[in-house]
């Protein structure tokens, strides 16, 4: 027996106090001194940032810290008691399994056996060794406010003194913990022997006493691909006195590493370089007793990391995302293709141009969509024309129903609104513009809706001028709205009274209460309170694009045509439709653009002259 006692002092000298030495000698496990060149260096306080294949040793919870599948191989030599001492670590980790850990652990002297009657015997030998088989998983939990840890190591021990031998199970529990809030700082514990090896040698009994490793560890990461990491940590044996550590580590990039720490009440030193998946650590330890120990580690990785495997599945299922889409984009859009042409075979060429026009908005330069997409507006315009009774009148609703078609294909659908309205005027019966006026409608639901939803929102999180632009959206659309006409009342008692700079909150209340009340004479016929109102709004804000166009309106509003200018539009338009008719579209224009002469705001005239312009160029390139 005096064999492994002079294996359990050498340990018991490095690790305990001078003012312990002697209290727990025999209590605790021959191991203690720990696993890694890594762990050592830092002052045996590796229980919470254990990274490496020696965390089944330090904290099995720990296995999930490592990133890829690592070996490593650690060999000290206890010059103290010519004793030696060995670590081998295999640590393999999955995405959803959890992490897997095999390790050894062993030390052994050799000494002078004797007989009974102290008669020499020869060389002996005496040792103790484990396996450890580890296993850990990570899951967050809600009610923790972190990331907890478990993990277990089943440790197989075996002691041996020639010729004696004594082979006993046992158990670790280790926990991690990393909080949401701070995930640079992560608390780790670890009960090793909660079912400690209970050893047989001849007739000596011997139990391994439980010991509960506690600390914190914090990282901080630099841009450069550096790390600093800080570790504490205390040490409670069962039967002994605890015993506090700390340890530093500087890594520059993956290449050098440099470290101390202080284990209890002796300084430590290490040193580690890599390169190529490949790293070589060294220990510095030092007893006064004991003299000074290295301890050198040979670590490798291989694989991918576990981040870089969580990058390829998140690709991978991306791009099996994106194929699909794609696949139910191309189908959708061959689908509306099929039902256009089958309401052009139907005749149906408004509803064959609406969906045309949805295929483009899927597709924007289809060639063949639009191509058919004119074709059904052509064959729509034509079939509107002929459906009028009188040439004034069809030539009225024609150009209307043209300029409507514009404004609803190009989203304009306050213009598109006043188009149908306008042809409804002139026939109450015209089918084509009280569809067209239904769809218009509902677009329009929809996009005060949507200002709505905005408005609500700007106002719940205190963006209350923005709030305000939304509800004057609102109002274009509905002047008479009660919600909008409340919610701009009751946002500019808030801006009054949050606002902690006056002069500034005061301008832009004025600004809004201005366009407020321009919009409203506006849309009430009072074109020249409009514009009054916009010049004042103008100096406070010249880049404000609304109210410019608001005062575009409303002088086209201030300035109506005489009746000599009306009848002589009437008359150069009928005689411009006249030519059209007959194809003369030259004649047509230049008939056009004398009205542009008398009123150069008259939009359907402006678009009656491109599509005639259109057609001409068509016609030019046939010839």
């Amino acid at each position: 027996m005096r064999a492994l006692s002079r294996i359990l002092i050498a340990v018991v000298v490095l690790t305990t106090p001078l003012s312990a030495r002697g209290q727990d000698g025999g209590t605790q496990s021959v191991f203690k001194l720990g696993a890694g060149a890594r762990g050592i260096g830092l002052g045996r306080s590796f229980v919470s940032l254990a990274d490496d294949a020696s965390a089944m040793y330090w904290n099995p919870a720990a296995l999930r810290n490592v990133q890829r599948m690592q070996f490593m191989a650690m060999y000290m030599p206890l010059d103290f008691s010519d004793a030696t001492y060995t670590y081998f670590g295999f640590v393999y980790p999955t995405l959803s399994a959890g992490a897997f850990g095999v390790g050894y652990m062993g030390i052994g002297t050799t000494f002078d056996g004797y007989d009974e009657v102290s008669r020499p015997t020869g060389e002996s030998n005496a040792s103790e060794s484990q396996i450890l088989i580890s296993y850990a998983a990570q899951r967050h939990f809600r009610w923790l406010f972190g990331n907890l840890g478990v993990g277990a190591n089943f440790k197989i021990s075996r002691q041996t003194v020639d010729p004696f031998s004594s082979t006993a199970p046992g158990v670790d529990l280790g926990f991690l913990y990393t909080p949401d809030g701070a995930k640079s700082l992560v608390f780790g514990v670890n009960i090793q022997d909660i079912v400690g090896a209970q050893y047989k040698l001849d007739l000596d009994d011997e139990t391994v006493d439980r010991t509960i490793l506690m600390g914190a560890g914090y990282t901080k990461r630099f841009d450069n691909g550096s790390a600093m990491r800080v570790m504490l940590q205390y040490d409670m044996p069962e039967r002994a006195d605890g015993s506090f550590h700390a340890g530093a580590e500087y890594a520059f990039s993956k290449f050098l590493s440099l470290r101390a720490g202080f284990d209890d009440d002796t300084a430590t030193f290490g040193l580690g370089v890599g390169a190529f998946d490949y790293g070589l650590d060294m220990a510095y330890y030092s007893k006064d007793e004991a003299g000074s120990m290295q301890a050198y580690a040979f670590t490798g990785a291989w694989g991918q990391t576990l981040d870089e495997k969580r990058e390829e599945i998140a690709r991978t299922r991306a791009e099996e995302e994106r194929i699909l889409i794609q696949k139910t984009f191309d189908a959708r859009v061959q689908a509306m293709r099929k039902r256009a042409q089958e309401m052009e075979a139907e005749g149906d060429y408004a509803g064959a141009l609406a969906q045309w026009q949805v295929v483009l908005e899927f597709v924007p330069d289809d060639a063949e969509a639009t191509a058919a997409a004119m074709e059904a507006r052509e064959r729509l315009l034509a079939e509107q024309a002929a459906a009028t009774r009188d040439v004034e009148n069809r030539a009225v609703i024609r150009t209307r129903f043209a300029a409507g078609l514009d404004h609803y294909e190009q989203s304009d659908f306050l213009g598109a609104r006043n188009e149908w309205h306008a042809i409804l005027a002139v026939d109450s019966t015209h089918a084509g513009a009280q569809e067209y006026l239904e769809k218009t409608n509902v677009k329009i639901d929809e996009i005060v809706r949507g200002h709505q939803t905005r408005a609500r929102s700007y106002e719940q999180n205190g963006r209350l001028t923005e709030a305000i632009a939304e509800w004057n959206n609102v109002q274009q659309y509905r002047p008479d709205d009660p919600e909008a006409r409340a919610a701009i009342a009751r946002i500019r008692g808030r801006i009054e009274s949050v606002s902690q700079d006056y002069n500034a909150t005061q301008r832009k209340l004025r600004i809004v209460t201005l366009y407020n009340d321009a919009l409203t004479d506006y849309n009430e016929g009072r074109y020249q309170e409009t514009m009054t109102g916009l010049r004042e709004l103008l100096q406070l804000q010249p880049d404000h694009a609304d109210a410019k166009k608001l005062m575009a309106l409303a002088k086209r509003r201030t300035t109506p045509l005489t009746d000599a200018e009306k009848t002589r539009i009437r008359e150069l338009y009928l005689a411009g439709m006249q030519h059209f008719s007959k194809d003369a579209y030259a004649q047509a224009i230049a008939e056009w653009q004398k009205i542009l002469e008398i009123d150069p705001t008259n939009e359907s005239v402006a678009r009656s002259i491109e599509e005639a312009q259109e057609r001409l160029r068509r016609t030019q390139e046939r010839r």
